[in-house]
């Protein structure tokens, strides 16, 4: 669990980072914050709930990839908040654009962070599958 909150922690201060050297400028940087970002977050709701979920392995995906959605539909909300609330004084006193693209972008965050978290469970699934073989 200590690694995801680390690797979550540091996925946040990058995309932080992002706003003051222009990061809407290079291509695939949000989309590959936001795989990493599902990734880590499924990793983290795996080890927090690993042994509170004892109802089979379908239910126990269903609620982490669940949980990863849930998380990314939060940063989008607050991605749309922080453009109406701070966006137009960031970019006219420092020329950074906040936060939030269009419909696409928002579409493409949710869709990456999805990714993130149906590749962590293949992941799962398949050290799980060769641990139980073994």
């Amino acid at each position: 669990m200590r690694l995801a909150i680390l690797f979550l922690v540091l996925i946040f201060l990058i995309d932080m980072l992002g706003f003051y050297i222009g990061s809407y400028r290079i291509p695939a940087y949000d989309i590959v914050l936001h795989f990493f970002g599902g990734f880590f977050v499924a990793m983290f709701f795996y080890h927090y709930l690993k042994d509170s979920i004892k109802t089979g392995f379908l239910k126990t995906v269903l609620v982490i990839v669940g949980a990863a959605i849930f998380i990314g539909v939060i940063w989008e909300f607050a991605e749309y908040s922080a453009t109406k609330l701070i966006g137009g004084y960031l970019y006219k006193k420092y020329q950074i654009i906040c936060c939030i693209g269009n419909l696409d972008d928002t579409f493409n965050d949710l869709a990456m962070d999805i990714l993130g978290a149906i590749t962590f469970i293949l992941i799962y699934v398949k050290l799980f599958i060769k641990h139980n073989k073994a």
